[in-house]
């Protein structure tokens, strides 16, 4: 299975790299990998005018009204959000690196658009409100080795720095989210959220990427843990009911 990558190219034979705008539609894939602050910083070029972006099929990404050889912007978000519903509904998984949910105010005719206005959640839940801003130190504990992206953090958690963790009011998960990460401070830094059939998964960035040496193996674990994802349908399915009926 292919997986579309966007924000952050990584070498893999399997894995397909993009910008978030420059991509074809999400739902033509089963598995995405994002880095959100680069998405934020395509849609900042855009609406500032200092870099071009094309759309997959050539055209030019613009900050207004589309045309002949030009794309609007705000149109392109809002076919992405669409992209990213239909994907979640096959039982699509989208693993984001996470950051705090902020807010693109130059775009037109999408004023007031969020960093994750793209990306369904589960019911009841709001990334603005559920995903606080937090800047943590190095180094980020595993607390559920069984699930399928504990390798990228048995291979990385010494170097993760957390951007943004999940809301627990009761110091509990909710319903709708398994935590596998934590951070020193006990703060829900590895989540995986229940959307539907579909599973979006957040991530800690590494807190100082070097492209030069870091790209391969973060593709090799990341692949590794897709494909455990993939493969462990009937496990996850037993979590949430066991979870349900406790």
């Amino acid at each position: 299975m292919r997986t579309l990558v966007l924000g952050i190219p990584l070498p893999h034979v399997t894995f397909d790299n993009y910008s978030f705008l420059s991509a074809p539609s999400l739902f033509d894939y089963g598995r995405v990998i994002v880095e959100t602050s680069a998405l934020s910083e395509a849609i900042e070029q855009v609406t500032a005018g200092s870099t071009e972006h094309r759309t997959y099929g050539g055209l030019t990404v613009v900050n207004g009204p589309g045309g002949p050889a030009a794309f609007s912007l705000a149109e392109l978000l809002r076919l992405r959000r669409l992209e990213a519903e239909r994907l979640l509904a096959r039982g699509g998984i989208i693993a984001c690196f996470a950051y705090p949910d902020v807010s693109h105010e130059g775009i037109r005719e999408l004023p007031g658009w969020r960093r994750y206005d793209w990306l369904p959640g589960p019911d009841g839940f709001s990334y603005g409100e559920h995903l606080l801003a937090g800047y943590g130190k190095l180094g980020v504990e595993l607390t559920d080795p069984e699930h399928a992206f504990a390798p990228y953090v048995e291979e990385f958690g010494v170097r993760l720095a957390f951007r943004a963790y999940l809301s627990e009011p009761e110091e509990v998960p909710p319903p709708h989210a398994r935590v596998f990460a934590r951070s020193p401070g006990g703060a829900a830094v590895g989540v995986e959220l229940e959307v539907g059939p579909g599973r979006v998964i957040l991530l800690p960035p590494i807190g100082s990427l070097d492209y030069s040496s870091d790209r391969a193996p973060l593709a090799a674990v990341l692949h590794q843990c897709l494909e455990r994802m993939t493969a462990g349908g009937p496990d996850r399915q037993s979590h949430w009911l066991g979870k349900e009926a406790s």
